[in-house]
């Protein structure tokens, strides 16, 4: 889907970015239209890394694309939890029809569709893998650990998400487990908002050969993402329990749980991210 994405139109999306990043508000909002069609928050947080190093944008400029993209990559958790069965194939099979065609309208609808698929192919088999996990005894001793210690498990949510550069995929994964009754969903919960940092180090690495105001805002991201955890790690359980009453299953649970959280932390942000900065522009600028 990101693919299709930037094969369509990747500079106008960047012409657009440029042009709607003045003020946090609007930022926020192209931010999570634009990573919800992407499908990946890391790769649009690339991006304004991007043009923050090319000084088409001014690091403010990106607190509010920051924000956004991270509301737009819950996304996926919802349209996992939409029950296809075995029906995704169709899925599958016109997007590689479609992407075989010799117009670029067609190979950017196939890559959607195949995109789409892939996701409810990815969500059938993390449910499937429940089994041969909880035979395996390792696992078992994993699963229980952090099911007893809410720190342990933002702390594995963290490095698992960092290794595979995909909250969305830790998250699938979680739903899964969950769906089997192998993990808590308060534990649950832990783990998705630990992949809510992991998934920083995609920005951080990206940024790493770049300069002060690049890093800055890979740095911003991440201190956005801890500080939202921080704040929701002494509520988890309560918050778990709420999402629950009003949820019909474990993967809904998950999924709205990830649209509430950064919801609330992008909006409880947004306030501040003017004076915040112009405060970093002020030490960039010395």
């Amino acid at each position: 889907m990101r693919i299709g994405m930037l094969n369509a139109s990747e500079d106008r999306l960047k012409m657009y970015l440029y042009r709607v990043t003045d003020k946090p508000i609007k930022g926020l909002f192209f931010g999570m239209i634009l990573t919800a069609a992407m499908q990946s928050s890391s790769a649009v947080t690339v991006i304004a890394i991007g043009l923050v190093s090319a000084k088409l944008i001014s690091f403010q400029q990106t607190i509010g694309v920051i924000l956004g993209s991270n509301i737009g990559t819950t996304v996926t958790g919802e349209i996992a939890t939409i029950d296809l069965g075995s029906h995704f194939w169709v899925l599958l099979v016109l997007g590689v029809v479609l992407m075989f065609l010799p117009y670029q309208k067609a190979f950017v609808a196939g890559t959607f569709s195949f995109g789409l698929g892939s996701l409810f192919c990815a969500m059938n088999g993390f449910q499937s893998l429940a089994g041969p996990v909880e035979n395996l005894a390792s696992m078992r001793t994993i699963l229980d650990a952090v099911n007893h210690s809410l720190a342990l498990a933002i702390i594995v949510g963290c490095v698992f998400t960092a290794i595979i550069q995909s909250s969305a995929a830790t998250q699938l994964l979680v739903m899964g487990l969950a769906t089997a009754d192998l993990l808590t969903l308060p534990a649950s919960f832990a783990i998705v908002l630990g992949a809510n940092i992991g998934t920083c180090m995609t920005a951080l690495l990206a940024a790493l050969p770049s300069g002060k105001p690049a890093r800055y805002t890979a740095y911003t991201h991440t201190l956005f993402n801890f500080l939202g955890v921080l704040l929701f790690y002494p509520i988890l359980p309560i918050f778990a329990d709420g999402v629950a009453k009003v949820s019909r299953a474990p993967d809904q649970a998950i999924a709205h749980m990830s649209v509430l959280f950064n919801v609330i932390t992008a909006f409880l942000a947004l306030p501040f991210a003017n004076s915040y900065g112009r405060w970093v522009d002020k030490i960039l600028n010395r």
